[in-house]
Order: structure tokens, then C-alpha cells, then sequence
């Protein structure tokens, strides 16, 4: 059997979106189906170590080519059908799937949808013009309606496409996953030697963009009593990179905190296995309202997860079940810089009891939560939703 993925985002970095599509056409082919991939390529870059996919040229990234490549989506739907022959499209960041889905209906063929954000809150946020947000907001309700199926990655997500107009018997959550065959536990000695990290005392670790949305200064508000309050010295190490990232230089420094925290550069997706093996605790500090609404997925607290350590998120993400699960800790109370800092000290204080149980959290999120699982579940609705079609 074989699907088509349109993933209309480009898959040149080694974070995001791309771990996600390389996480989920890895977890479909392990499940025997055969998948092929259109993806953009901007300017001259055609880089990738996925197999089995097809380019659409573009000019350098601007509005042009995000138009071009939207157009492309429909008016090359007809030639990517007849070529591949999929029996089901999936396709991500596709704005006029709803065009998508006529032509796939002649060829009776379903077309699922992915959200993973309402889109137009997230221009919105970003302070995008308000013409183009009207526009997102009525592309979306278009999609909802008119598409075979969608796949949202939080039960929040599923209740505002819901609201929306999409179908609830055929709209569906499926969370994110782990590349459990890279993200597997070492010793955490091992990995701090590795990554030429301090090898005593207690590691808090981020990853991820450096981003105002992301918290991280809700981290450095809070770093301070939980310096002072550690049987052992502590470090804070970010890794990643973003247009916040000076600011919180001048926080640390302003703080007092500079001998306590390191920025690091982004580093590679194995690399991210072995980081996460050298913390003690990983932080998603998230505490906007408007990115905890609808919950979260994060591939940074899979990723995390799968390695065994502990991950701490705040209220209202919609990941407590699979901590509670996994019977790792924890949640703090969004934008609580003193409830943050308990509970990063009171995981701290049971860190050898959380290295002892990392191999068997690890067999349990590769069990349940891999992209394995991920792409079986998908593929389960691709079949569901094929079978009505033909039926019809």
C-alpha cells in the first residue's frame, strides 16, 4: 500500500517540522507501507536524507514562493495522483487542501489533513496584518468542512476544528511521537564527557528555539532560588537559537546568573539523544496562555521522554496523562516562577532514582509512543476513511 505526503514546509532543518516528517515517514515505512514526499526546495537547496521524494522548485524563501507553492498543491494534485497512485494524502501546511480534496474525490482517493496550530491565532500572535489572518480563518473552515479527514496532535486542537466545522467522527487526535531508535538512554557520565559538559553537579537543560512564547525567562526568573537551594551546583544549558536570545544574555547578566547558564548552538537530532542523556531534568517552561490553549505536543518532551528524563510542563499543556503514565514528574503552575523552582528541586533531589528507571521508560514510550505507533494509527484512519469512500 502506499501514500503520498505533501508536506508543504521545507525539511532543511534538523528540528520542528522536519524531525517530524522524517519521524513520520520512518514510522509508516516501518509499518510496510510505501510512502512518497513532495517537499519544497527553495532557491538551489535540495539536501535531505529521506528517500523516495520529489522536489517543487521555488525561488528563495518570500510571499511569492509560500504563494507559489500553495498554488502548486492544487494545480499539480491531477500529476502527483496519476504517477504515484497513492491510496490515501496527507498533507501539512496546505492551505487549500479543500481544492486538494475535489480533485482526490474524482479520483477517489482520501485526503487527511495535519494540524498542529491554528494557523491564524499564530499570525496573529506573531502581529501579521489583519487582512491575511481574516484570510487564514476562512481558509481553515473550508478545510474543516471539505477534507476526508483531519489529524490533530492535542485534544484541544480537536475541539476549536470541531467548533470550526470539521466532522468529529472523521476528525482525530494523534499525538506526536519519539524516533525511539535514536532517542535511547547512555550513561549520563558518558554523555557529559561527549558534549565536553561539566561532569559534577546537576544539569536543567532546554532545547528548542529562543523564542518570547517559549518561557525561558520565566526559567532565569527562577533560577536563582533554585541555585541557592541545591545540595549541588547547577547549570542551566539552552541549546538552540532565536530572536530572543540576547535579551535573555541581559536577564542572566542582570541576574547575576552568567557562571550558572551556557548557550549553545543548535546541534544535530542524534546529538539531541545524547544532551538530553546529560541532563537532569529537561524544562518546557511555556507559560503563554495563547500556546497552552488548545494544549501542547512538543517533539522536544517526546524526544526528551524517550531518553527517561524527567520533563517538567506546565498546567494546561494536556501531557499530564502521559507523565502520569510514565510515572515521571512534572507540572508547574504556568508562569509560577516559585512553583518552577520547586519542582525543579524536587526532582533534582530524586535524580538517582530517575537515571535508575530511564531504560524502562524508554521501553514504555518506545512501546506506546514512537512514530511507529504514530504512523499505525494514521494509517488505521487512512484505511477507515478509504474503505467509506469506496463504499460510497
Amino acid at each position: 500500500m502506499k501514500i503520498l505526503i505533501i508536506w508543504a514546509e521545507s525539511i532543511e532543518r534538523h528540528t520542528g517540522g522536519s524531525v517530524h516528517f522524517r519521524g513520520l515517514v520512518h514510522g509508516i515505512k516501518l509499518n510496510g507501507w510505501q510512502v512518497r514526499a513532495i517537499v519544497p526546495a527553495y532557491g538551489r537547496g535540495k539536501i535531505s536524507d529521506v528517500e523516495d521524494i520529489s522536489f517543487v522548485s521555488l525561488p528563495p524563501r518570500c510571499l511569492f514562493s509560500f504563494l507559489l507553492l500553495q498554488m502548486a498543491t492544487v494545480l499539480c494534485m491531477p500529476y502527483w495522483l496519476l504517477r504515484y497512485r497513492p491510496e490515501a494524502v496527507y498533507v501539512r501546511a496546505c492551505f487549500l487542501a479543500f481544492l486538494m480534496r475535489l480533485i482526490c474525490r474524482l479520483a477517489r482517493v482520501p485526503l487527511i489533513v495535519e494540524v498542529d496550530a491554528i494557523v491564524d491565532e499564530e499570525a496573529e500572535m506573531r502581529g501579521q496584518q489583519r487582512v491575511l489572518i481574516a484570510m487564514l480563518k476562512i481558509l481553515c473552515k473550508l478545510n474543516c468542512r471539505f477534507v476526508s479527514a483531519i489529524v490533530c496532535v492535542t485534544k484541544g486542537l480537536r475541539e476549536e476544528i470541531i467548533r470550526r466545522g470539521a466532522k468529529p467522527k472523521t476528525t482525530v487526535v494523534i499525538h506526536n511521537g519519539s524516533r525511539t531508535d535514536v532517542m535511547q538512554p547512555i550513561d549520563q557520565h558518558q554523555a557529559r564527557q561527549q558534549l565536553g559538559l561539566v561532569e559534577n553537579g546537576y544539569i536543567v537543560g532546554f532545547t528548542g528555539t529562543f523564542a518570547p512564547w517559549q518561557g525561558l525567562d520565566l526559567l532565569i526568573q527562577a533560577a536563582r532560588e533554585i541555585v541557592d537551594n541545591a545540595k549541588q551546583t547547577v547549570r542551566f544549558i539552552l541549546v538552540g537559537e532565536g530572536q530572543f536570545q540576547k535579551r535573555l544574555e541581559e536577564m542572566v547578566e542582570q541576574l547575576g546568573l552568567g557562571r550558572f547558564f551556557s548557550f549553545l548552538e543548535p546541534v544535530l537530532y542524534k546529538q539531541v539523544s545524547i544532551f538530553n542523556s546529560a541532563c537532569d531534568v529537561v524544562v518546557i517552561p511555556i507559560y503563554d496562555p495563547r500556546k497552552l490553549r488548545y494544549g501542547l505536543s512538543p517533539l522536544k518532551f517526546w524526544d526528551a521522554i524517550s531518553v527517561g528524563v524527567p520533563v517538567l510542563v506546565p498546567e494546561g499543556c494536556q501531557l499530564e496523562d502521559v507523565l502520569q503514565q510514565l510515572d515521571l514528574p512534572g507540572v508547574f503552575r504556568a508562569g509560577d516562577k516559585k512553583h518552577l523552582a520547586e519542582t525543579i528541586l524536587g526532582v533534582l533531589a530524586r535524580t538517582e532514582h530517575h537515571l535508575s528507571r530511564r531504560k524502562d521508560v524508554h521501553q514504555m514510550v518506545a512501546e506506546q509512543y514512537s512514530w511507529k505507533r504514530v504512523a499505525e494509527r494514521l494509517l488505521e484512519l487512512c484505511a477507515q476513511v478509504g474503505t467509506r469512500m469506496r463504499r460510497q
